[in-house]
């Protein structure tokens, strides 16, 4: 039996469907297509068939629409799924019109995302020099757009190209370049993938133990996402190095699991594979009936996928087990394929060999290329080192000179800014003091002013209570005395009702005389009460006159305890006023209300007379009130209309 070829082994990178190509995307965005790249980019590792419907829908849709942008979008999504599923000619038809789009709508952002995928899909088809010529093409466009992930895509890509070269080195090299890219820009994805190559490198060296580590770190990460194509990927590897190692029973068992897998998604080509490596376990296990099942669906999953590959030594393999089984018809049939076959193998084989030697001496001069490139960059670093320190010390020197005058100049500004300040305070304190001594002139001038209220009012009540007292024991006497006559004479008259007419006229004015003296110098309040004495002298006004005068005094109590000073003040403005509501008011009913508050006293009075005006020459009386008011800080306001009569409030503070 023919056993499987070395070179034959799966060697697979993890494509990264990169949805957005360019950053300009947001103007051509509909509900419809972002639902429809939504849904592919969810279905694209776990269920390929209705990431693939999704897909064309989208170019579709596009399409209708004439939104080019979406239009080339939606073609790298079904090349990158045509890498993903095995349809690699798929992957060349519309990756191609995907370039052709972008670069006739000018726009370079995706160009090195697309040459990345038509890289992968020259690869997996075997043509070498058109994969280095692609990947190259990435590198220029992802380097002109300053995207890291392309680029690092790129050269995990040629990675792979090494590695099916057997260039190990160049191989590791390519992938650590990749791997830093990676971090820097901190994708842990691309991260990832890394180490899956890095695990294939292991494996080709025969270094299955290390590979089988890095191949099972990959695959728990991706069976946390759910990714399942990788997790199908890294299960071809794993069986692959089973077959390797001859351990066919385990081999068996892994490459039926992953043959269901890959089933589920509908990976053909990777089918393909699988079963060829399952053939060869199942007939070195003499399974020979199972093994030529495996071939012949081997066969015919890779003629529909041109893997034309592997067809000659499958033919040799299935003659040989047909004529194990006597069938000696198809074993003669499938040997002749195989030699068929090996021969335009070996014709195919003879022009790869030419164009590896091609392809060595293209990437060796791309490499000298790029290393000639680096070298000028490292020139052209040096070059603009040099200029960039003779820029910094022209910066340096003209900086100072700045610096310097600057500091003049601000010197020059915060003196002018004193100086200015100075003169601003030496105005402020000349205004200030200014203003203090009118304020003083004008404390004077009130202070005047009040001696003189004081005075005035002194003088008043000096007169009041001169007056008081002459009434009272000079008219006061002599009315008493002519009361005592008048009662000695009309002891002997018979004409006693004319005599008491008389006696009750002079007992009127004895009282009146009394009233008066008492009003024009009142007792003590704290002897008499303020309220009562107040209430008396109300009761005495309605006797004499038809006005009603009712009084309101809360509390009564507070108000008799207040400061003699200030009641004294009180009596004598309502006394004013109420003298004035009967000199002018023509009114038949007042109210007079005294309220002790906290911290003044409150004194309302009504009348229902004709009122008067506001702009009239003020009178003798109410000037008196004011002025009695302006020395104990008390306010007055006067409410007053012809057909509500006039309300005089009056506030006189208590402490």
């Amino acid at each position: 039996m023919k056993t499987y070829p070395k070179h034959n082994l799966l060697l697979l990178a993890i494509f990264c469907a990169v949805i957005n190509l360019t950053a300009a995307q947001t103007s051509q965005n509909t509900p419809l297509l972002d639902s429809l790249s939504v849904e592919y980019a969810k279905n694209v590792y776990k269920n390929p068939q209705v990431a693939k419907k999704a897909a064309l829908q989208w170019l579709k849709e596009s399409k209708k629409l004439k939104m080019e942008l979406q239009e080339a979008r939606a073609l790298y999504a079904l090349a990158n799924l045509g890498n993903i599923t095995g349809e690699y000619k798929n992957t060349l038809k519309y990756i191609n019109e995907a370039i052709n789009l972008l670069k006739a709508i000018k726009v370079e952002k995706g160009l090195a995302a697309c040459y990345n995928i038509l890289a992968t899909g020259y690869k997996n088809l075997g043509q070498y020099p058109e994969a280095m010529d692609s990947f190259m093409q990435c590198l220029h466009y992802a380097k002109k757009t300053e995207s890291k992930v392309q680029e690092a895509n790129a050269y995990q890509n040629i990675a792979t190209l090494y590695l099916l070269q057997k260039d190990y080195k160049k191989s590791a090299e390519n992938l650590d370049r990749a791997a830093n890219l990676y971090r820097e820009i901190g994708d842990d994805d691309g991260v990832l993938t890394t180490l899956f190559n890095f695990a294939n490198i292991l494996k080709e060296e025969g270094k299955y133990d290390q590979a089988r580590k890095h191949y099972k770190t990959v695959l728990d990460y991706r069976k946390q996402e759910g990714n399942k194509a990788v997790i199908a990927y890294v299960n071809i590897n794993l069986a692959q190095m089973l077959v390797l190692e001859e351990r066919c029973e385990e081999a068996v068992v892994a490459l039926r699991k992953t043959l269901a897998l890959l089933e589920a998604l509908k990976f053909h080509s990777d089918m393909a594979i699988v079963l060829n490596d399952l053939g060869l376990c199942e007939s070195k296990l003499g399974h020979r009936k199972e093994a030529i099942s495996a071939f012949q669906r081997a066969l015919t999953l890779g003629e529909n996928q041109s893997l034309t590959i592997y067809n000659s030594d499958i033919y040799k393999n299935l003659a040989q087990l047909y004529e194990a089984e006597g069938d000696y018809e198809n074993a003669l049939k499938f040997y002749q394929k195989g030699v068929v076959t090996g021969e335009e193998q070996n014709s195919l084989d003879k022009e790869k060999y030419v164009a590896n030697i091609q392809e060595r001496y293209e990437t060796e001069l791309k490499e000298t290329r790029i290393k000639l490139l680096e070298k000028e960059q490292k020139l052209s670093d040096a070059e603009l080192q040099k200029v960039e320190l003779t820029v910094k010390r022209q910066k340096l020197i003209r900086n100072a000179l700045i610096a310097g005058f600057a500091l003049v100049l601000i010197t020059l500004i915060i003196l002018r800014l004193s100086y200015i300040k100075r003169l601003r305070v030496q105005k402020e304190l000349r205004l200030q003091q200014e203003e203090n001594a009118k304020h003083k002139i004008s404390e004077m001038m009130k202070d005047h002013k009040l001696s003189v209220i004081e005075r005035y009012q002194e003088g008043q009540d000096e007169e009041r209570s001169r007056l008081a007292r002459e009434i009272h024991d000079g008219i006061g006497s002599d009315l008493a005395g002519i009361k005592i006559a008048f009662e000695h004479f009309i002891e002997n008259n018979e004409d006693q009702s004319q005599s008491n007419r008389i006696a009750k006229a002079i007992s009127n004015a004895c009282v009146d005389i009394r009233s008066l003296s008492h009003q024009l110098h009142p007792l003590s309040f704290s002897k008499i009460g303020f309220t009562s004495f107040l209430n008396d002298f109300i009761d005495q006004i309605t006797t004499k006159s038809t006005i009603e005068i009712q009084t309101f005094f809360f509390p009564e109590e507070d108000i008799d305890q207040l400061p003699e000073s200030l009641l004294a003040d009180a009596y004598r403005i309502v006394q004013e006023l109420i003298n004035n509501i009967l000199k002018h008011a023509e009114a038949t009913k007042a109210d007079v209300q005294l309220t002790k508050h906290e911290d003044h006293l409150n004194i309302v009075i009504n009348d229902n007379g004709k009122g008067f005006k506001k702009n009239k020459k003020q009178g003798i009386g109410l000037r008196n009130i004011k002025e009695r008011l302006h020395k104990v800080n008390g306010d007055i306001d006067i409410d007053s209309s012809t057909a509500n009569g006039t309300s005089i409030t009056i506030n006189i503070p208590i402490n």
